[in-house]
């Protein structure tokens, strides 16, 4: 079946707003699905599916990821697991983690909070050296190019599966002394941004993400343009405790006044392409 198949005549005439509401069930109940899972299971043309998936997310009803579509009754848990997280946004948190990068200078002392916003910006490290590197994302390790790291340290703590990070009191000796851990930079991810602050779904990551602030020169917020206007449950800290924003689109007035106001510098390059297989 080629591109110039119609809509309808790829269903043997059905309607194309029908179809559609097939696919969100479809969608639904597989809890995510590939462009060709959906046109095989609909037979119709991928291009059809791609149109498909197009409108029904402009529409809300579903979320397009690249290749395919995710169940919004999945996304509905702030704790949505990570590999579903990891196929959100994808380009932009690539070019996120592009341009937070070259903040980091060589041998720096960096914290890095969960989460793939923030991983993307360890795998963009590959020209950096000597860094000293301290996080709760478990993935870091994994992914972060071992030659720009002279130390990596893992913070302690339970560890939730789900998001792959650890959340409580850190093993770091002699933490409660004030000065005893100095960071550099801290590279933060957040759940939500309002003018009200930052925040996140978790009480113990926000309470561990206040301390990566407040014990670091610099604070750097990667988030991507979702997160805007979202007040998730826990409150990590005001808008003035980052120096920088770094993200995939401008914030909406009122959070870019705020922003603003309180001395953040915003950084942004919106990705050119659009999703595809």
């Amino acid at each position: 079946m080629t591109t110039a198949d119609t809509e309808a005549g790829d269903t043997g005439g059905e309607l194309p707003a029908v179809r559609r509401d097939r696919i969100v069930g479809f969608v639904e109940s597989t809890r995510q699905a590939s462009v060709h899972e959906i046109a095989e299971q609909f037979e119709v043309s991928t291009d059809t599916v791609r149109r498909d998936l197009t409108a029904l997310h402009k529409d809300g009803k579903l979320t397009r990821t690249r290749g395919g579509a995710v169940a919004n009754s999945l996304l509905n848990s702030p704790d949505r697991e990570l590999r579903i997280r990891q196929m959100l946004q994808e380009q932009e948190k690539a070019r996120i983690g592009e341009l937070a990068a070259p903040l980091i200078p060589n041998a720096a002392v960096v914290a890095f909070n969960g989460g793939t916003t923030t991983l993307a910006v360890a795998r963009n490290l590959t020209d950096h050296r000597e860094l000293t590197v301290a996080t709760n994302n478990l993935s870091i390790p994994f992914e972060i190019p071992p030659h720009s790291v002279n130390n990596l340290y893992v913070f302690g703590g339970d560890v939730r599966f789900s998001s792959q990070v650890t959340v409580g009191f850190t093993s770091f000796p002699d933490v409660e002394v004030p000065g005893m851990v100095h960071f550099d930079l801290a590279i933060i991810g957040v759940g939500g941004v309002t003018t009200e602050g930052f925040s996140v779904s978790n009480l113990g990551e926000a309470s561990m993400m206040r301390q990566m602030i407040r014990r670091s020169t610099t604070v750097v917020i990667v988030t991507d343009s979702t997160k805007f206007n979202r007040h998730q449950f826990a409150l990590v800290a005001p808008l003035d405790s980052a120096h920088h924003l770094v993200t995939d689109s401008p914030p909406p007035p009122d959070v870019h006044e705020a922003l603003q106001a309180a001395g953040v510098q915003l950084l942004f390059d919106p990705p050119d392409d659009e999703l595809d297989d």
